[in-house]
């Protein structure tokens, strides 16, 4: 899970970055361009906060989600300690069958 967390955190805070360089770009973009290129230039501010928000919003929805599980898997491996001891046998049983295998 903590691997999983920081490719989240990595990929967010790329994500983040192209989205600070494209709001630096639109900021040094000069004012004097044509009304055409003033419009897209608007265009581009509404769709940047637009973004903005949406990576917000699934950051959040992302960490809620991850955490929710997480308690939702300790809830039950605390009430069915013998069913998880069970899947994790299986799931080693199984991986040793396969390495088995393999060797020969």
């Amino acid at each position: 899970m903590a691997d999983f967390d920081s490719q989240k955190r990595d990929l967010m805070k790329e994500v983040r970055s192209v989205l600070d360089e494209v709001e630096d770009l639109y900021e040094s973009a000069g004012d004097n361009g044509s009304e055409q290129a003033k419009e897209l230039k608007d265009q581009l501010r509404k769709k940047l906060g637009n973004t903005k928000s949406k990576l917000s919003d699934l950051e959040s929805t992302l960490a809620d989600k991850a955490r929710a599980t997480a308690e939702r898997t300790d809830e039950l491996v605390r009430e069915q300690p013998y069913y998880a001891m069970g899947i994790a046998a299986a799931a080693g049983f199984i991986t040793g069958l396969m390495l088995g295998r393999c060797k020969h």
